[in-house]
């Protein structure tokens, strides 16, 4: 019957009960009896029949509300089924996928399954290795050792890193490495089957040996290289270089790092800095820039800045390389070629003058006057600018030379200037930013050389401040016969990376609000837990007393009423955890220090927790015979007896508690040994967080709020709590705090 079904039969069932209800209810509607005697029956079987039938149409509506509940997990199993489905198959295709070999036998070695890997390293495919003894692919010479482990493998035992010589079918012998782990039923324990896990160790070996001389091949050469390298980290502080670099900023060791922060203007606001900033956010890879090094001691009078971002990973931080190259040879040849043009073009104007006073002078022919402009090419010249300067994207268009042929009307703008102002003008004329105006000015050479576009990024300071534009630059030939020019076209991309701030800040204010969520209804369950165990008791003795008013003796009634005094106090404990936890955590609590003597303090709390403790719990106390400092005796008072409380509830049955306690140089030590049985690493971490979804597991049972408050006190005095756990010797918590000493100027 599927639920479909089942819901129909228990909607059918209740239509006939309400029939059968409304049916007896006319049925019941007789004349007046004879007797006062049998009207009275009668009306208790009618009564009692409607409270049957009332009761047994509520009986099938919770049927029904069941059925649908029923339903609903029978969703939620079909969708866990299908993720199962799909964890399965992500986890065979790791396993075919692996680097390493992996092999599935039963406890003979008879190979069951076997990934790519292994197929390829026993040189057979996986479906012929099936039905194979791996024993045959293990080399004569050791195969008598073989089946000896094998015995161990059938008993149970595991092996690790197990070598073994491995002949593959018609290919050489090589050394292998094998892990093998028994996989045993778990009812009977017996071993239904063996995982091995083969690892060639001459592929091992060899790139463990090549990564060993590459990475002091790369060492060397990183040394020994003509350019300077340096690691920088997120606020521009250099963390490592080569000698070179050192060199080239001709500097020592000790001012080699604010020289080049200096150098590199991180320490003030303006463009590098802006664009260092970019960099470290993510927002740019690299970026690069010429700058003069005016240092006498430099090696070097130009140099080429390239800064890249490194890529980020877990255990590492976000940092930067820096790349200096030596231009000053460039830069020399390249002047020395300008005065060379400027002179020979000197020289070719001497000549024409001298060549022209050597003629006799002759009339200039009349030129005739140019021809009108096509009235259609002006006007469609006219439509294109208005075109382009209706669009919030900035549109130049620059010769060979530099200078800029047309500038649509928001680019002009944005540097304050008209359009007629900018054409004909180089970016020296319109005394732009040089940064950001040499590297279009390569990147311009370049797409004229090469031909190819180029996109990339770039941050101008405009009238209405510093706004990142994305921008590209694209080759446009044979304009005017000159030679060809460049268009380049800005885009603003201010806004799209405030809309992405703005989003990524939402979302995070959304993961923080479903934390927050999520500890409060952590907090709400674990204060119901805490608060509904002493509450049951307390109704539970309560009841029996009202119950057996006169059962026992006098002692019988006192136990119960003690009993329920205990637990009305562990109520009240729990209520002023939560207050002193508020407290502390909103930075409201003060500590009042005082003199104390820790010694009969420790030995007062123990003897009034067991005389407030009904099953009396022992306790015993190791410690030197005076400890005196200054703290807060109140706040150690709550911290040691809700310790104490957790360590009675967490040892084992009939084991006795000790409390140790030690002083040394301004600071006291308070041992807990027994605290528990050996815990797990994880259990460890969360045992004082009663936040934790998986705090106190069914293993522990106890105060949550009482341990939780435990390490807030140890926090507020500045202290530390830590745990200890071995196999053997159990569970034991130690809490450092330190202990001034009285006559020293405390808070």
């Amino acid at each position: 019957m599927t639920a479909e079904t089942f819901d129909q039969q228990i909607t059918l069932s209740l239509r006939r009960v309400e029939t059968l209800w409304q049916q007896a209810h006319e049925s019941l509607k007789l004349p007046a009896p004879e007797s006062p005697h049998k009207e009275e029956i009668q009306n208790q079987q009618q009564h009692l029949l409607l409270e049957s039938l009332t009761e047994l149409s509520h009986s099938l509506q919770e049927l029904q509300f069941a059925a649908g509940e029923l339903r609903q997990q029978n969703d939620k199993l079909a969708q866990s089924q299908i993720a199962l489905e799909a964890e399965r198959q992500r986890y065979r295709e790791l396993f075919e996928f692996a680097p390493d070999g992996y092999l599935v036998t039963n406890p003979d070695a008879i190979i069951v399954e076997a990934n790519q890997a292994a197929a390829h390293s026993l040189n057979f495919s996986p479906e012929r290795l099936v039905g194979k003894s791996f024993a045959v692919f293990v080399a004569t010479q050791e195969r008598r050792d073989f089946y000896y482990k094998l015995s161990q493998l059938q008993r149970g035992e595991s092996i690790n890193n197990w070598p073994v010589q491995i002949q593959p079918r018609g290919d050489t012998s090589f050394l292998a490495s094998l892990t093998v782990a028994p996989v045993q039923n778990p009812s009977s324990g017996q071993v239904i089957g063996l995982r091995w896990r083969l690892q060639d160790l001459t592929i091992a070996r060899y790139k463990d040996s090549m990564q060993s001389y590459l990475h002091s091949r790369l060492d060397s050469i990183v040394k020994r290289t003509v350019i300077g390298l340096g690691l920088l980290d997120h606020q521009g502080n250099l963390i490592e270089y080569n000698p070179k670099l050192q060199a080239m900023l001709g500097c020592p060791a000790e001012e080699l790092a604010p020289t080049l922060i200096r150098w590199m203007n991180l320490d003030k606001p303006g463009m590098e800095s802006a664009m260092f900033r970019q960099l470290i956010a993510g927002e740019r890879h690299s970026y690069q820039l010429e700058k003069p090094l005016h240092h006498p001691d430099s090696t070097i009078e130009w140099g080429r800045l390239t800064v890249a971002l490194v890529q980020e990973t877990p255990d590492e931080p976000i940092s930067a390389i820096c790349i200096l190259e030596d231009i000053s040879e460039q830069k020399r040849l390249k002047a020395e070629q300008q005065e060379a043009i400027r002179r020979q073009q000197a020289i070719q104007q001497q000549q024409a003058v001298k060549q022209q006073a050597s003629q006799p002078e002759k009339k200039p022919p009349a030129t005739p006057s140019p021809p009108a402009p096509d009235t259609s090419v002006e006007q469609l010249g006219q439509l294109l600018n208005a075109i382009l300067s209706n669009s919030s994207d900035f549109f130049l268009v620059c010769d060979r030379t530099g200078k800029y042929v047309y500038v649509n009307q928001p680019a002009a703008q944005a540097w304050g200037l008209h359009q007629k102002d900018c054409i004909g003008k180089t970016w020296h004329d319109l005394e732009l930013s040089a940064e950001q105006m040499k590297q279009l000015d390569a990147q311009r050479e370049n797409v004229l050389t090469t031909g190819e576009s180029r996109t990339d990024e770039i941050t101008l300071t405009t009238i209405q401040g510093v706004k990142d534009y994305e921008y590209t630059i694209t080759r446009l030939d044979h304009l005017e016969g000159n030679g060809g020019a460049v268009v380049i076209t800005f885009k603003d991309l201010s806004e799209q990376k405030q809309a992405m701030v703005a989003a990524s800040e939402a979302m995070a204010k959304e993961a923080e609000y479903r934390a927050l969520k999520s500890q409060v209804d952590r907090f709400a369950s674990v204060v119901t837990k805490e608060l509904r165990d002493p509450l049951n008791k307390i109704f539970s003795h309560a009841k029996y007393l009202e119950n057996n008013p006169d059962f026992d003796t006098e002692n019988n009634h006192l136990y119960y009423i003690q009993r329920i005094q205990g637990n009305a106090h562990r109520i009240n404990q729990l209520l002023n955890d939560l207050l002193l936890i508020k407290k502390i955590e909103a930075k409201q609590l003060r500590l009042n220090l005082t003199e104390l003597d820790l010694t009969q303090l420790c030995q007062g709390l123990i003897a009034q927790l067991q005389e407030r403790t009904p099953s009396n719990p022992q306790i015993s106390f190791v410690g030197t015979e005076s400890c005196y400092g200054i703290g807060d005796e109140g706040l150690l008072r709550r911290m040691l007896t809700n310790l104490l409380i957790s360590a009675w509830r967490y040892a084992p049955e009939d084991s006795p508690i000790k409390l140790e306690l030690l002083c040394q140089d301004e600071k006291v030590v308070f041992r807990i040994p027994d605290f528990g049985s050996n815990m797990p690493e994880s259990e460890q971490n969360i045992l004082f967080n009663a936040f934790d979804a998986q705090s106190h597991g069914d293993t522990m049972t106890g105060s949550s709020l009482g341990l939780m408050l435990v390490k807030h006190c140890v926090d507020v005095q500045g202290g530390a709590i830590a745990v200890e756990s071995q196999a053997e010797a159990g569970s034991t918590v130690t809490i450092t705090l330190p202990l001034p000493q009285p006559g020293e100027d405390n808070p």
